[in-house]
């Protein structure tokens, strides 16, 4: 059984699908980018990612240089060429001749997959632990409706910018504060402001009770004064 085996057969056999993603690889370093599909794009990137680790490795002087080398020409089967022969002479030629060490020198610069890799691209990535390439969705091809990508190295400037955890959390922490404590001032302005719309109606209907209350005591004391009056006057009467 297969558990925890993440690796895609891309529908080939272990040696078609190695010498095919060692090709994508290979002309990845040569041309910087490369368009397939999405799912052979996905399989080459962990293989393109393994070469810049390994060239960044043979960048130490304490490491030995070669064995590095010799790593990532086995595993892109890039056998270095040694012997390069020149253009004979020729009695009335139009073009210049082209000597072996011409030649070496162009197979050098634009085909040398091992070279461009440990003196171009490596170097670039001295400041970058990981994540070296970039994978670009194109949409589905016409015919097959295959998901088209481009395979690409991911450049200078687009370097994240590294922020302190810590630092971002206080942030975050402090904008919640300061909504909590807005939306807090604002339900309690909306608060005292109902309480003092519900609160002169009533102050007002109160005083009117009072004073309707005051008025009916005094009006009662009136009366028990007037009955007073009458028994006492009546009292005297008969003497």
């Amino acid at each position: 059984m297969r558990h925890r085996i993440r690796k895609a057969k891309l529908g080939r056999t272990t040696e078609h699908r190695t010498a095919m993603l060692s090709n994508l690889v290979c002309s990845l370093i040569k041309y910087r980018s490369v368009k397939t599909t999405l799912a052979k794009a996905k399989a080459a990137r962990v293989v393109a990612e393994k070469m810049v680790t390994l060239g960044k490795k043979g960048q130490s002087e304490e490491s030995e240089k070669g064995q590095y080398r010799r790593l990532v020409s086995a595993r892109l089967r890039q056998s270095p060429r040694r012997h390069f022969v020149g253009q004979p002479d020729i009695e009335g030629r139009k073009t210049p001749r082209i000597s072996g060490s011409q030649k070496r020198e162009q197979w050098q610069k634009n085909e040398d997959v091992v070279r461009i890799l440990f003196e171009d691209i490596a170097p670039e990535f001295e400041g970058r632990n990981g994540g070296y390439t970039r994978v670009i969705k194109l949409g589905r091809r016409r015919g097959d409706a295959a998901e088209m990508a481009i395979l690409e190295w991911v450049k200078e400037g687009d370097s994240p910018v590294k922020e302190d955890k810590p630092a971002k959390q206080k942030a975050a922490k402090q904008t919640e504060s300061e909504k909590e404590s807005k939306v807090k001032s604002e339900e309690k302005t909306e608060v005292a402001a109902n309480i003092k719309e519900s609160a002169d109606p009533s102050s007002e209907g109160s005083s009117t009770v009072e004073t309707e209350k005051l008025s009916e005591e005094a009006e009662a004391q009136e009366t028990s004064s007037s009955e007073q009056t009458e028994s006492e006057s009546s009292e005297k009467k008969p003497e």
